[in-house]
């Protein structure tokens, strides 16, 4: 059964000018005492609500409020995330990199009830499983230490004490391992894929501008010769989402955006075959000046045995939006949907006119 749903989202520097208004949502101003509540009963919580409201000040921040029906909260709430989500992409155009910021806080009344309640917002991330193996932790972090003292070379090419620190290879591998790192940075799974892909492409292809498919193929199998057959297709399917990531702009998978693959589950087989590229151009940063070159040795290289991925026991596993229950409760905060006027009346215009009769957040109680 259906239930309607009021769901208000706080915003830190969305353009005054650029509100707007419909039938189902609108964007309302907000008082400092509403923040000031706010701020003291949950900035504890963590430090991006903290962050949220440093400094706050009314006049930098509004609140969009949004109505919908659902079945479920989890319906409502994706839907309404998605839905403000999209008033940003399109506010991008116009802001450069001054982004709106939408608090983890949002409040939310069920089935026009008089009492609203919060709710907390997670972000993408990773989850790491404790393996049942004790040794399978001890084997990883022993690789991970063993690539980290490949790494040396590199560390001295960044540091211009290398003696090969000027070759085409040299620059290409801090153009890659920089490339990683943002993507690392991101925070996005769509965009971290994008950024970590480039950065395994430019150390197999350099700046080859065809055929890097047909490249990609033959190359990285040679690092992987018991499992060449099986590289090999897997670099095809991670090609394949590449394509659709950049050429088509669908790194974002959610409920209304289906047609978007899953990039998460896929990045940890970036990352595998990024590292073995990486220990093996590394290992031969002394004999080869440039990509092309690096991959005529390729014949003559061996994987160390260490540089495996994690055992099964032990995944590293993707994890979407979450959200979580602040078991704060507001004593008639849905007031603040019915005092800001019916969105049901709305239609869509510029803020300008629909502030005359939009009055501001209320305080929580």
């Amino acid at each position: 059964m259906k239930m309607k749903w009021d769901i208000a989202f706080l915003v830190r520097n969305y353009p005054r000018e650029y509100r707007f208004s419909d039938q189902h949502y609108m964007m309302v101003d907000v008082h400092q005492r509403h923040l000031d509540l706010l701020q003291k009963h949950t900035a504890s919580r963590s430090p991006e609500i903290a962050a949220f409201f440093a400094g706050a000040r009314s006049d930098v921040y509004m609140a969009v409020l949004y109505r919908t029906e659902a079945t479920e909260e989890g319906d409502a709430m994706e839907l309404a995330r998605h839905v403000l989500e999209g008033f940003i992409d399109g506010i991008a155009v116009l802001v450069d990199r001054n982004l709106p910021k939408v608090c983890p806080l949002v409040q939310i009344r069920r089935d026009e009830e008089p009492n609203s309640y919060l709710i907390e917002l997670g972000d993408e991330g990773w989850a790491y499983l404790q393996p049942k193996n004790p040794g399978s932790e001890a084997a990883w972090q022993k690789r991970c230490k063993m690539l980290f003292q490949t790494l040396f070379p590199f560390f001295d090419v960044v540091a211009q004490v290398h003696s090969r620190r000027n070759t085409s290879l040299s620059r290409q591998l801090m153009y890659s391992m920089k490339m990683y790192r943002h993507g690392a940075a991101t925070g996005v799974f769509g965009l971290e894929y994008i950024c970590k892909w480039s950065a395994l492409e430019g150390l197999v292809c350099g700046g080859e501008p065809h055929k890097k498919l047909a490249l990609l193929k033959k190359r990285i199998p040679q690092l992987f010769p018991n499992q060449s057959s099986a590289i090999e297709a897997k670099v095809a399917e991670l090609w394949e989402l590449r394509n659709e990531a950049v050429h088509e702009a669908r790194a974002f998978d959610s409920d209304y955006l289906h047609e978007a693959p899953l990039l998460g589950p896929q990045i940890e087989e970036v990352e595998l075959l990024f590292s073995a590229v990486v220990r093996f151009a590394l290992a031969n940063i002394d004999l080869a000046d440039s990509v092309q070159t690096l991959w005529e040795l390729a014949a003559s290289f061996t994987l160390p045995e260490w540089a495996a991925k994690r055992t099964s026991d032990m995944p590293r596993m993707s994890i979407k939006k979450l959200r979580f229950d602040t078991k704060l409760a507001i004593t008639g905060g849905g007031a603040l949907f019915d005092t800001s006027e019916s969105l049901h009346r709305h239609r869509k215009r510029p803020m300008r006119h629909a502030l005359r009769r939009c009055r501001k957040f209320s305080a929580l109680g």
